[in-house]
């Protein structure tokens, strides 16, 4: 089981990333890249929610990621 922490950090440095090199303008703008509602977001990015496989899924292929950065610790 992976820790609902690491994986919301994890996936608000991606956000971030992309944010800062122009390829999203906001969270919104991810949100609506994903499918996935912006309050489910916002849900598993303030520890609310524990994402769905398919929710990751969704989230690693905006980020152009493996699903295994999303939930991997990092050292």
């Amino acid at each position: 089981m992976h820790d609902r922490q690491t994986i919301a950090e994890n996936i608000r440095r991606l956000i971030e990333k992309k944010i800062k090199q122009g390829e999203f303008s906001s969270i919104d703008n991810f949100a609506s890249s994903t499918g996935i509602q912006k309050s489910l977001i916002s849900r598993i990015l303030n520890l609310k929610a524990d994402p769905r496989l398919s929710s990751l899924n969704k989230i690693a292929i905006a980020l152009e990621v493996p699903v295994s950065d999303l939930v991997r610790s990092r050292k």
